[in-house]
């Protein structure tokens, strides 16, 4: 019964250990700045959840969603997300 709740405790400590490692090996999330090469702007939104619109508008400019979502850090936190392309309207 000891064997069994000691082997049970490690491996319960090996699963949290492996995702604490995982979530503090994310990359630092990208800027959310537009940028524009004249034609098309281009953006990244941030969300605490992976759930992005297929399109908004902001600022005079129509976003449309160009994906993928990927998870980053968002100062210390996971986060995620998605590249948006944009036309002025």
């Amino acid at each position: 019964m000891l064997k069994k709740l000691l082997t049970v405790g490690a491996l319960a400590t090996a699963l949290i250990g492996g995702i604490g490692t995982a979530s503090a090996a994310l990359d630092k999330c990208p800027s959310q700045a537009t940028q524009n090469n004249g034609r098309v702007y281009l953006r990244y939104v941030v969300n605490p959840h992976n759930a992005f619109a297929n399109q908004f508008t902001r600022d005079g400019i129509k976003w449309y969603f160009q994906g993928p979502a990927f998870q980053c850090s968002y100062n210390g936190t996971a986060a995620w997300a998605a590249q948006y392309k944009g036309t002025k309207i």
